[in-house]
C-alpha cells in the first residue's frame, strides 16, 4: 500500500484526503461548539474546560469518521484500476 501512496495518483489521493479532513473538521467544529451555545443557552467564556475537551474529541470523531466516508470515492478515483474493465 505504501508503494501505491508514493505514485503521483497516491499523492493526489493524500491530498484529497487532507482537504477533506479540513472541510469536516471546519464544519463539524463549527455546528458542535456553536450547537452547545444555542441548545444550552450558554457561551463559551462560561464554559468549563471539561466541556471544551469533551466536544473537541467529539469533533475529532465526527471528523474522522467524515473524512473516511468523503474519501472513499477519491481512494476508488485514484487507487483503483486503471484498465478497462472497472
Amino acid at each position: 500500500m505504501r508503494e501505491k501512496l508514493r505514485t503521483p495518483e497516491g499523492k493526489k489521493f493524500l491530498l484529497c484526503l487532507v482537504i477533506v479532513f479540513l472541510i469536516a473538521g471546519s464544519v463539524i467544529s463549527t455546528v458542535t461548539f456553536e450547537g452547545v451555545e444555542d441548545q444550552y443557552n450558554l457561551p463559551m467564556e462560561n464554559w468549563p474546560v471539561s466541556l471544551f475537551i469533551m466536544q473537541g474529541i467529539w469533533t475529532f470523531i465526527y471528523t474522522i469518521v467524515f473524512t473516511i466516508l468523503g474519501s472513499l470515492p477519491f481512494g476508488f478515483y485514484f487507487l483503483g484500476p486503471k484498465d478497462d474493465r472497472g
